[in-house]
């Protein structure tokens, strides 16, 4: 097996060891000394520039460690990757790899004089790769000796973008520590700027998992990532034309400023803990949607869903199908919340402008089954209802026919600011058949987990469980359903 082999030192004495296993050529370029030409690889310095080429999609690997130094922190920050399409002669499209395994390497602003247009930082792999496994991504890096040239303080939008062609077989898989994107404050009457993460996917994401989501709690990104934190988008291949199918999102813990759209369906969504500005898009329907601490400042728009569970309960969100939710579990109270089945979005126009998203209408044939384990305060569970003006619980209301909400709730319900002409309702349908009494709430693994499951296996990455603690009973369950 042809390997190639290049070391080097990092500004806080980090050793690491990049090898490329297989067919293929590596090129590492550093970030240049104080004479302008690139830092020697034995002398501390940053990564510029990852190159590989001439690969093979069955057989091409490339690997990096990382050593800890004394005062070093374990992280190995590079400013690109990059592999150079159709380089090799083995296949005529596709010359991918099997895996980018490098798990303490991390993606961020490694120039010392801060970003320009040719310097965003970005990976790219347009032939594609089965598993892209690294440490992440973080705009709030900088190397160099002015802080206000740091991503995250230099006044401008700043998109970091992971763009990954359709491998040659398979679906793609992107396993990460962290995504952290980062936010400023308006100066003067301005609006805030937003430092994004983008991952563009064509064809099926089979696998997107992270520990985190970071994001700025005070500066909400805007609407499905047009401007401000982590966007995941699985789109159709241009030229093979494989739609983008999305099957498992997990994120362990906390997910802030978190969008996920694709122009087809999702099989599983699943986060550990707290959520906080997430938003999620499947114009062809979601199958599973968990949240371990609870439905929070979430949006969601989608055809249909078959399960939606969070473990206490929902606050400030919005659930919005086009067809059935077959079952809704919420293990606490519900405020500030929108759930509709059963109305037309124009979901397709919205994945291509999701800036300019419509109000939705009613149709016919909008089904819920929902149990509340908790109050409902100004919040509305409505089915196939268009009310008048905008606001339910009026005379005026529309109730198109198949509209049904089956279900129980254990609290009480006050929607007095929401629904002032009925406050002691909050569902809506042609048939309601809501009963009181108590409720199990669900049991949605959530952060933090007791131990690590069995290893999952990746394409051209062994022994992955001993370094992934976001691995949770959540995945376990998931797994042992597809091998059923």
């Amino acid at each position: 097996m042809l390997s190639t082999t290049i070391s080097g030192v990092d500004g806080d004495g980090d050793t690491w060891t990049l090898r490329l296993v297989g067919p293929g050529a590596l090129r590492v370029i550093r970030q240049p000394d104080s004479t302008g030409a690139p830092t020697p690889y034995d002398e501390p310095g940053q990564i510029d520039t990852i190159e590989i080429a001439g690969t093979f999609p069955l057989l091409t690997k490339l690997v990096g460690t990382v050593e800890r130094g004394p005062d070093g922190d374990g992280r190995v920050f590079f400013q690109q990757l990059r592999q150079l399409s159709n380089r090799a002669q083995a296949v005529p499209n596709g010359n991918g790899l099997v895996a980018i395994n490098l798990p303490n390497f991390w993606l961020g602003l490694t120039s010392a004089t801060g970003v320009t247009t040719a310097t965003v930082p970005s990976i790219e792999v347009p032939d594609g790769v089965n598993t892209l496994r690294f440490g992440g991504v973080d705009v709030t890096a900088f190397f160099g000796q002015d802080p206000s040239r740091a991503l995250n303080r230099n006044n401008q939008n700043d998109r970091l973008t992971i763009d990954l062609g359709l491998p040659q077989h398979g679906g793609t898989r992107v396993v990460v520590d962290r995504m952290i994107s980062d936010a400023q404050a308006a100066v003067g009457t301005g609006q805030p700027t937003q430092d994004s993460i983008a991952v563009t996917v064509d064809g099926r994401i089979s696998l997107f998992q992270a520990n985190e989501i970071v994001g700025n709690t005070q500066i909400p990104s805007q609407s499905f990532g047009t401007s401000g934190g982590t966007l995941v988008t699985s789109v159709t291949d241009p030229v093979q034309g494989i739609t983008g199918q999305i099957g498992y999102v997990r994120v362990g813990g906390n997910a802030t400023n978190f969008a996920v759209t694709t122009n087809d369906k999702m099989a599983n969504f699943f986060v550990g803990g707290e959520t906080n500005n997430v938003s999620i898009l499947t114009p062809a329907g979601s199958r599973n949607l968990y949240f371990g601490k609870g439905l929070d400042t979430t949006t969601i728009l989608t055809n249909s869903i078959q399960s939606l569970q969070a473990n206490r309960g929902a606050l400030n969100s919005r659930v919005i199908s086009s067809r059935q939710i077959g079952q809704v579990v919420l293990g606490g109270d519900v405020s500030g919340t929108l759930i509709q089945s059963g109305y037309v979005q124009q979901l397709e126009s919205v994945f291509q402008n999701p800036a300019n998203i419509p109000d939705p209408v009613a149709q016919a044939g909008g089904r819920i089954h929902i149990t509340i384990a908790g109050n409902v305060t100004e919040s509305v569970i409505a089915a196939s209802v268009e009310p008048f003006e905008g606001t339910f619980g009026g005379p005026f209301d529309l109730e198109l026919p198949g509209g049904a909400i089956k279900g129980k709730i254990e609290g009480a319900i006050d929607n007095t600011d929401v629904t002032p002409e009925s406050p002691n309702t909050a569902f809506y349908a042609g048939e309601v058949r809501v009963f009181s009494g108590p409720v199990i709430p669900p049991n949605v693994p959530e952060a933090p987990y007791p131990r690590p499951i069995s290893p999952l296996k990746l394409p051209g990455v062994p022994n992955l469980a001993s370094n992934n603690r976001y691995l949770n009973a959540a995945a376990a369950r998931a797994l042992s359903a597809r091998r059923r």
